[in-house]
């Protein structure tokens, strides 16, 4: 009966398919003769719909729509459970665009563990008209999890009051996820019974449930919440809670708000406080400042001082602005703290009030005023600088202190002026600052200012001269002037400079003119003076100087522009401790060899190691960018998503870097660069094998090499070193990412490699309590003491850290 049905239902779907139009009485007639044949008609189109094409396509969709009904609608649901994807997606769009079934029944598929759960959220979404709430309410509570989120997004779209009374009391069921999706499906009804119920969500043990009834409120414009209860929120340990109150509470916009966050600013966790000058940072202004001020003005010292540095370190330009206003308050207190919150701020646009300040009646806004220029950095300070350096005779150690800061040769004649003063302080500070700021032109006459003011001082003051003059002979390569400022050594000095420019056209070694004018430093004598080095200047013939970027152990990093390649390229030029060390060299050399083998996208490209003009350097990559030291510094702790989307990076390229053998040792947070796209690079393989800063233990043998704060238990203790090592280091950085702290600290740094052998961290989530608890245990698991109990591989840290972050993000 089976093949005669078949059969007879291929005969009339040829026909139907050369029809001309399904609508005439023929096309009908065979139509319901295919119905009348039941699953056979439709099993025959639905076997040949993933291959069909062309004009065919159409046809037997439109002629699968038309016997789409109560019957037939099994059939179509063993085809949404097809391995051939073109047919579930081909039979999804056929239900979708049918209309002679009840869609209903298509809810209890969802049990079916076979059926394309998407394909069924489509025809649902389709047919959402038509749908009864209560049944799939009734159905969703049945179903596995991640089934049920599914259907709850269908009961999001269809629910009516008619299943309120349903949602309202499974709002406080037993089940945190249920309650959760009821929560989110609640916001759609703004009713005062609806906003009740959402408001005590507001305390459910349930994160996610706090969080969604925050936001349905929110949804609601609910101007009506409560802000006392908001800024209990503030204390959430969820981060993500706390997000969304200091949202609503800056949506609230209540004008009585200070009252309700003054504890909250006070509070002893820093997490919370933080979240308090958030909500500042939306609603802040002079008043509601001014208000939290004086109400600290009689609290204990470090609750003023907690307030204050929060105000201060997280304070946005709101709050900025208003505490600038309250540098002319009439209340010293008010003054005093505005500007205290100032000086660690480092906003510009707090400069004319300061400079304002100088000449306040209080000696600490005065003084403090100073410090707070300094920081900002700003030169424009200066003339007011050095005015009150001549009226105020007790803050002028500050200025001159701050004046150093500045960088600005204006300051150099009046400081030497100073020196021939009778003030030790200020001719302490005078010789200090005189040789920050001394330039080519001026060294000359600053090295014998410094010596003549200073022959007959104090012993104190004689040594520090001693030390200021032999900086500055070493760094423009000018000779002692001898007592009292006479000798012959001047006019030798003077010779160096360039009667055109004022600068110096000669360095230890010498050096030669171009054709076009460009210097290029030669490589006989006693070799390169790098801190003469001028923008422009050429190292040999390939590497034209742009600037100085820093200094460290290996040596001196410069920003050069490669004019072979015409690509502007970072030199790290060995210093000569090092660069005179055959085995150091040797090690290095490996050291390269290997680290030139990782090409990956979150690694620094090391080019070559190369002599220039007699000295030796590595050329790399350039990467504009900040250290995750700097970032730290700036975000402490980094919220949770940011840091471990940091870490995968990390363990990203530190693997590439394990798989053709190549073990960092010294990972840690000053060798991880962030550009301003939130790209992650890492430097310095290899390097850390030559260093022997104060900061890293090396040895000839064992090679024992790392930075104490980070450094692995084996590295401590001088056992083998395996890509394990950076395991723990990367461990260490996320937790100090998340905490805002490292796990040990000590007052010297075999106090702090002890603990690390001891291994008894405080779990992340204790320090943080926003902190996911298995991200914490992911973090201890990185920093096992036994190398054994860590993750196998850098790799299994980077694929954890990303399913972490995925279904956290979920």
């Amino acid at each position: 009966m089976s093949v005669f049905s078949d059969f007879r239902a291929e005969r009339q779907i040829q026909r139907l398919l050369e029809a001309a139009d399904l609508d005439e009485a023929e096309a009908q007639k065979r139509l319901n003769k295919l119905r009348s044949l039941g699953e056979a008609g439709v099993r025959r189109l639905l076997h040949g719909l993933a291959d069909a094409s062309g004009d065919g396509l159409p046809r037997t969709m439109e002629l699968l729509r038309r016997l789409v009904n109560d019957t037939t609608l099994p059939v179509f649901l063993r085809a949404l459970a097809d391995i051939n994807q073109t047919r579930v997606d081909r039979v999804a769009q056929v239900l979708e665009g049918a209309s002679g079934f009840d869609p209903s029944p298509l809810a209890r598929a969802f049990r079916d563990p076979t059926v394309s759960k998407s394909a069924l959220v489509r025809v649902l979404h389709a047919h959402r008209h038509r749908l009864n709430a209560s049944l799939l309410l009734r159905e969703a509570y049945d179903l596995q999890p991640v089934d049920r989120n599914a259907l709850f997004r269908v009961v999001d779209e269809v629910a009516d009051e008619s299943v309120l009374p349903d949602l309202v009391s499974r709002a406080s069921g037993k089940d945190p996820v249920i309650r959760r999706m009821v929560v989110k499906v609640l916001r759609r009804f703004d009713t005062p019974q609806v906003r009740a119920v959402l408001q005590e969500r507001l305390n459910d043990e349930d994160k996610g449930v706090r969080g969604a009834a925050l936001e349905a409120l929110m949804a609601m414009g609910a101007v009506d919440m409560e802000a006392g209860s908001l800024c209990t929120l503030l204390h959430d340990p969820d981060i993500n809670v706390q997000h969304k109150a200091i949202d609503a509470i800056i949506q609230l916009d209540d004008p009585h708000i200070m009252r309700h966050l003054l504890p909250v600013l006070q509070d002893e966790s820093e997490y919370v406080r933080r979240a308090a000058v958030e909500v500042l940072n939306g609603v802040g202004n002079a008043s509601n400042i001014k208000e939290l001020l004086v109400s600290i003005k009689d609290e204990d010292w470090w609750v003023r001082a907690r307030s204050a540095d929060a105000l201060a370190q997280i304070g946005g330009p709101r709050v900025v602005r208003a505490v600038v206003e309250l540098i002319r308050d009439e209340d010293e207190f008010v003054r005093r703290s505005a500007v205290e919150i100032l000086n660690s701020t480092r906003d510009e646009t707090a400069l004319t009030y300061l400079i304002d300040a100088l000449e306040d009646s209080d000696w600490w806004v005065r003084e403090r005023a100073v410090d707070a220029l300094g920081s900002i950095g700003n030169a424009s300070a200066v003339p007011a600088l050095l005015k009150m350096l001549d009226r105020d005779a007790d803050a002028a150690p500050v200025v001159v202190r701050n004046l150093a800061r500045l960088q600005d040769d204006r300051a150099v004649e009046p400081l030497m002026r100073h020196l021939a003063g009778n003030d030790r302080s200020v001719r302490l500070e005078a010789v200090n600052a005189l040789v920050e700021l001394a330039d080519a032109r001026t060294a000359p006459e600053v090295l014998r200012a410094i010596q003549q003011h200073t022959a007959d001082a104090d012993e104190e003051l004689q040594d520090m001269a001693r030390d200021a003059s032999a900086r500055l002979e070493a760094r423009f390569a000018i000779s002692s002037l001898g007592q009292g400022g006479s000798g012959q050594a001047l006019p030798e000095a003077t010779s160096m400079l360039d009667s055109d420019t004022g600068q110096i056209a000669l360095t230890l070694g010498g050096a030669d003119e171009t054709a076009a004018g460009t210097r290029r430093f030669s490589a006989h004598g006693a070799g390169l003076n790098l801190e003469a080095l001028r923008p422009g200047e050429m190292l040999g013939e390939r590497y034209r100087f742009i600037r100085r970027v820093g200094k460290g152990a290996f040596g001196t990093v410069l920003l050069m522009d490669d004019v072979m390649i015409s690509e502007t390229i970072i030199l790290k030029v060995m210093n000569p401790q090092l660069a005179t060390d055959d085995e150091m060299i040797k090690r290095f050399v490996q050291e390269l060899r290997l680290s030139r083998k990782i090409t990956h996208e979150n690694v620094i490209r090391i080019y070559d190691f190369l002599t220039v003009q007699g000295v030796l350097a590595i050329s790399m990559e350039y990467f504009p960018s900040s250290t995750l030291g700097v970032v730290l510094k700036q975000e402490r702790p980094m919220p949770q998503d940011r840091a471990v989307g940091f870490a995968a990076c990390i363990a990203s390229g530190i693997g590439a870097a394990h798989e053709v053998g190549v073990i960092h040792r010294d990972l840690k947070p000053g060798n991880v660069l962030i550009n301003n796209r939130e790209q992650v690079k890492i430097v310095d393989f290899g390097i850390a094998s030559v260093t022997g800063s104060a900061d890293t233990r090396l040895t000839r043998t064992g090679i024992l090499i790392g930075t104490p704060k980070y450094m692995a238990p084996e590295q401590v203790t001088g056992r083998k070193i395996t890509h394990s090592a950076d395991i723990y280091a990367l461990g260490v950085m996320l937790y100090e990412m998340i905490t805002g702290q490292v796990p040990y600290s000590g007052e010297d740094q075999m106090a702090i490699m002890y603990q690390h052998v001891q291994g008894q961290a405080t779990p992340p989530h204790e320090v943080n309590p926003g902190i996911d608890r298995e991200l914490s245990a992911i973090v201890m698991s990185m920093m096992a003491v036994n190398p054994e109990d860590r993750f196998p591989t850098m790799q299994d840290v980077r694929k954890t850290l990303l399913e972490f972050q995925q279904e956290r993000r979920a």
